[in-house]
């Protein structure tokens, strides 16, 4: 009977446990879990931060930035689900796709999540089953330019 107790007891903790995922509530702690996920052999000490984030329902992904303007730099793509408007769920961290100096993608949520980088691109043209498009890059706009298309392109250019 102390056996079964035990076995029960243990089966419950465990059970607990899977539900478990990480919520992260400020910017310092979404860097902080990017620091951890990140690829790179300096991610402890190297400069990382947010660059921008997409929403989708209760879907977020949130691009950080490693690097400076004398360091190469590597695109994060991080999965969250939005808890409150400062909370997030983690979920995933992505393997950007290159796609040119300092542009990349990474496919979420059915679409392609863009992350533009180089100033010489000012748009970028997609054609995708709803036809031809161009998403334009103005001077008013930041870099990294963050754009989100909602289905998966059969062609993309950056122009």
């Amino acid at each position: 009977m102390k056996k079964l107790c035990i076995i029960v007891l243990v089966v419950m903790m465990l059970l607990s446990l899977v539900g478990c995922k990480s919520t992260l509530t400020s910017p310092d702690g979404l860097i902080e879990k990017a620091r951890e996920e990140i690829p790179i052999s300096e991610a402890t000490t190297i400069d990382m931060q947010i660059v921008g984030s997409i929403e989708k329902d209760e879907n977020a992904l949130i691009w950080f930035m490693s690097g400076n303007e004398n360091q190469a730099h590597y695109y994060l793509p991080m999965e969250c689900i939005l808890k409150d408007s400062d909370k997030y769920e983690y979920v995933r961290v992505g393997k950007p796709i290159e796609r040119g100096t300092n542009i990349v993608f990474y496919e979420w949520q059915g679409g392609y999540a863009f992350l533009v980088n180089n100033k010489n691109c000012k748009s970028i043209q997609i054609t995708d089953r709803t036809g031809t498009h161009t998403e334009e890059i103005e001077e008013t706009d930041f870099y990294p330019f963050i754009f989100y298309n909602e289905v998966i392109p059969l062609e993309y250019k950056f122009l």
